[in-house]
């Protein structure tokens, strides 16, 4: 996303674009009207619908071909990387994940979860539980995370906090830590909190 800052009027615009996008009301392939009519549509001037447009593209959601119009991009999901080896807590994360339109990828294994972070750039957040299997593992799963992508946003997941002991002080500290047991509205929080555009 490109960190320029607008105005009111264009800020409004875009979020009301970028949402619509975001939702599919605005299908991938989609030719959106001429800025001038879009202009028109939410009541702005079209130098203001011309800086929403660009920083659309900029931050990859429309692609502006010249003589031909600006066109809706194909939007990847992004990715979730769950890492428990409770089968059903990796469940209930990937439900809660996936209701919130991003991908699940579950798997029990640090190992695992290291190999599919090397694999897989659209991973943008890790949720860990810290006894993966047992605290030492989880801590080194989280070290390596933080270690190999530190601007990745990785969530631990512990009934213990007194299991991240290892971690205080460090560059390798969890972005965010959720408590076990948790309720749903925290880990969609969570998403929206790391993963917002």
């Amino acid at each position: 996303m490109t960190n320029v800052s607008f105005g009111p009027r264009t800020q409004r615009v875009y979020v009301a674009l970028r949402d619509r996008i975001a939702r599919g009301d605005l299908a991938a392939g989609a030719k959106l009207p001429a800025h001038i009519e879009l202009a028109a549509a939410y009541g702005v001037a079209p130098l203001t619908m011309r800086q929403v447009l660009a920083r659309l593209e900029a931050d990859g959601l429309v692609s502006r071909e010249h003589g031909r119009g600006t066109f809706v991009r194909p939007q990847v999901p992004a990715a979730v990387l769950i890492v428990d080896d409770d089968a059903l807590m990796r469940a209930l994360i990937a439900e809660y994940v996936t209701r919130a339109g991003y991908r699940a990828i579950p798997v029990a294994d640090p190992a695992e979860g290291l190999a599919h972070l090397a694999a897989d750039p659209s991973i943008a957040l890790v949720f860990s539980d810290v006894r993966v299997p047992d605290t030492a593992r989880g801590l080194d799963f989280i070290r390596a995370v933080r270690r190999r992508q530190p601007m990745l946003p990785l969530v631990a997941l512990t009934g213990d906090p007194d299991d991240l002991a290892g971690l205080h002080g460090t560059p390798e500290w969890p972005v965010l830590v959720v408590s076990k047991p948790f309720w749903a509205h925290q880990i969609e929080e969570t998403l929206r909190l790391a993963l917002r555009p």
